[in-house]
């Protein structure tokens, strides 16, 4: 369209035209403006049908179509013009392939630059901005962005500055002759400044490649298997030999597991947080890997890290993935191009199992799905449809399934299967629906308590970011909010949150954060708070989306308002309630806790009772209620393990240690508190460099009554200690096939 534009005015030119500058200037802004008009018609199409159907957020809507599909029509508009000027009146053979070959050549460049840099976020002149990632709901538009563009329009006008320069006005053709000074000096001036914008494209954040990053993380150590590089800060700098031998650990599972490691070292480039790693690399939410180039990038969490492992089994998997992107691909004429997201983030959790160990496992998560008619099908998983069913459902039946096929199987023909892109039959001799059904036989050997089913709704009841009303708009109110809060502009995160609740009304969980901003100011926003919780405490039993859990947490929201009233019968009386609610496990043994406290006859009582619910203004902190009940009663276990807990969130290893082994040998009053005084003895043991105690840890959290869970964390634990003393991995003593107290595999 633009270059016909050019085209009808080489084939009828203003023989009066004498300024070729002006000629061209007019020229491309009327074809850049026809572009942007046809790019206006969808848009004004959306508007229209934002009258009748809810349109979240306007301003970001009419900002990313300004600076993405507005800017690129004009960009486009203009280049498109500037080269149907160059090639004259001709439309057809190498001047239309000269058209198209600067376009393609693009999209290859914004390939290859994916391919080959770290960044998953894309700034092209195109697409305009890429964010890279399903997860990260709220998409922002920055600094980055309008950098991108304006390199872009410099090259545009360096273009078509140069092409004004030889332009001979009389018959708007490029002649080679002596360039004219005034469009020549545009041309020489916009040419400068776009390449100094590319010289700097890393620093301004839209064009980054490895070296920018690794000299933000300008740390760097390198351990057996890994080139780590990190960022430098007090508390990484503290640690990195822990995280360093936290990265050897899971790589060594990851290996012992699947069978296979690749060649050569990866690189993991950790991140201080969620910030950094988004700015310099786009997956803020999220931990990612890059199997190809065998690199991870996470952001720096307390130790054990929980999503190390699942990505080092991402970049483990590329040795026998497909051989241009590491994952599971089928192939179309012998190019892998059907990826299937179900296989590669399955094998991920699959490898990492059971993926946390304050949850059920993923076979007992499957059989809770199963139980609420929640659980998604594997044709959808093993297809593009991954995509449309909530992350918490996809990775864990995908991974549940893998794992299964891992245990029974063993891992060569997992590899095989990975390796094809999903061929079951040429790596199992049999199909899906043969293999579905093993795993489904096996499933329906795992019991799962009614109530751990219930516990898990909330879990579950999440749908598809593809599926939810305003995603974006939603996770950027959130985020507003939380940051007008800390800044003390209550108002404003009050607005921000009953957009929020108005924008999702369905969505219960909204309405009791709105709670938690309102509770602290006047009086009567303090009611308002207590009616959105009681109502939510009252919902129909049969509310699809007011969970137990909902249910439970806002009960206990109720509680503590009850106890800054001073009126402890209500406490004693909601907390009561909430533990006839189905919570998991950690919700579970705070309310247990709260009502042993409330319970307690001791001379520790009120101490205790002042710990989970201070009255009036708080006038000392947890750990000095907790300390001061130790002293009342020093053979009470419950106060040594509250302050073994205060301890181990100081990061006062040896004595969180030594208050939790003391809790253990005094007694507490239920299993709930032993398992988590095991979890945290182990933790605090490890930390404090007493592997006695990491031992005795697991061998509390291994014993006859523990869960699948706590069996597994033993076995981590041991690993660990293992690992270590170089004693770990041994093949002999690992067990294939069994998923203790969760169901056997064979």
């Amino acid at each position: 369209m633009c270059g016909a534009l050019a085209r009808e005015l080489a084939r009828s030119p203003d023989p009066r035209a004498t300024q070729p500058g002006r000629l061209l200037a007019t020229s491309t802004l009327a074809a850049s403006g026809l572009a942007v008009a046809l790019a206006l018609v969808p848009a004004l199409i959306a508007a229209a049908r934002g009258i009748v159907v809810t349109t979240c957020d306007w301003s970001f809507g009419l900002l990313a179509y300004a600076a993405m599909p507005l800017a690129t029509a004009a960009l486009a508009g203009a280049s498109g013009h500037a080269l149907g000027v160059l090639l004259g009146p001709r439309r057809f053979g190498p001047a239309v392939a000269i058209t198209v070959l600067p376009y393609l050549a693009l999209l290859v460049a914004a390939g290859l630059r994916f391919y080959g840099a770290p960044p998953v976020f894309s700034y092209s002149p195109i697409a305009g901005y890429f964010p890279g990632n399903l997860y990260d709901e709220n998409v922002q538009l920055t600094a980055p962005l309008a950098w991108a563009r304006l390199e872009q329009l410099a090259w545009v006008v360096a273009l078509v500055a140069l092409l004004a320069s030889l332009l001979d006005a009389a018959t708007v053709r490029v002649r080679l002759r002596r360039p004219a000074l005034v469009p020549a000096a545009i041309a020489a001036g916009a040419l400068a400044g776009a390449l100094a914008l590319y010289y700097e494209s890393g620093a301004l954040g839209y064009r980054i490649d490895p070296a920018d990053i690794e000299a933000e993380l300008a740390g760097r150590l390198e351990t057996a298997h890994f080139v780590i590089h990190y960022a430098h800060t007090k508390e990484i700098d503290r640690e990195i030999a822990l995280v360093a031998e936290d990265h050897e650990l899971r790589y060594a599972e990851v290996v012992a597991q699947i069978g296979a490691a690749p060649a050569g070292k990866l690189t993991s480039f950790y991140f201080a947080d969620r910030d950094q790693k988004g700015r310099w690399m786009g997956a803020r939410d999220v931990e990612m890997a890059k199997p190809w180039r065998r690199e991870i990038y996470v952001d720096h969490r307390a130790f054990p890290h929980s999503s190390l492992r699942h990505e080092i089994a991402h970049a483990v998997a590329s040795e026998f993935g497909d051989p241009l992107f590491g994952v599971a691909a089928k192939r179309v004429a012998g190019i892998p191009m059907l990826v299937n997201p179900g296989l590669i983030e399955g094998l991920a959790v699959a490898l990492d199992w059971p993926g946390g160990y304050d949850r059920l496992t993923p076979h007992e998560a499957v059989r809770a799905m199963q139980a609420m008619g929640m659980e998604p099908t594997l044709d959808d998983l093993l297809s593009l449809r991954f995509f449309a069913v909530s992350s918490a459902r996809g990775y864990t039946t995908a991974g549940s399934f893998l794992h299964f096929l891992l245990e029974r199987y063993g891992a060569p023909p997992l590899r095989t299967l990975y390796g094809t892109g999903g061929d079951f039959a040429a790596a199992y001799g049999k199909p899906l629906p043969a293999l579905e059904g093993e795993w489904k036989a096996m499933l329906a050997t795992v019991a799962v308590p009614p109530e751990a089913i219930e516990a898990s709704r909330e879990r579950f009841r999440g749908t598809s970011v593809f599926s939810r009303p305003c995603p974006h708009a939603i996770a950027a109110a959130r985020e507003q909010a939380v940051a007008a809060f800390v800044t003390g502009d209550r108002a404003g995160a009050l607005a921000l949150m009953r957009d929020v609740c108005g924008q999702a009304p369905e969505e219960p969980r909204y309405r009791l954060e709105l709670g938690d901003y309102l509770v602290g100011g006047t009086p009567a926003e303090r009611a308002e708070a207590t009616a959105l919780w009681q109502h939510l405490v009252d919902a129909d039993a049969d509310a699809p989306d007011v969970t137990s859990s909902l249910r439970a947490d806002a009960s206990e929201k109720l509680a503590r308002v009850a106890a800054q009233a001073g009126d402890l019968p209500r406490v004693t009386a909601l907390v009561a309630a909430a533990r006839l609610l189905s919570t998991d496990t950690n919700a579970r043994r705070q309310l247990d806790a709260e009502a042993y406290a409330l319970a307690y006859p001791g001379p520790a009582g009120p101490l205790l009772r002042n710990y989970f619910f201070p009255a009036g203004e708080r006038s000392l902190d947890p750990h000095q209620w907790a300390l001061l009940a130790t002293l009342v009663e020093p053979d009470l276990g419950f106060a040594h393990y509250l302050v073994g807990l205060q301890r181990l969130a100081t990061s006062d290893w040896a004595g969180a240690a030594t208050e939790l082994a003391r809790s253990l040998d005094l007694g507490l009053p239920g299993p709930p508190f032993v398992k988590n005084a095991a979890r945290r003895l182990a933790l605090a043991g490890y930390r404090s460099k007493s592997p006695a105690l990491v031992e005795r840890a697991a061998t509390v959290l291994a014993g006859p009554d523990m869960t699948a869970v706590e069996d597994l964390l033993a076995d981590d634990w041991r690993h660990r200690l293992g690992f270590d003393a170089g004693t770990w991995p041994d093949r002999s003593t690992t067990r294939a096939g069994t998923d203790r107290r969760g169901g056997r595999s064979e």
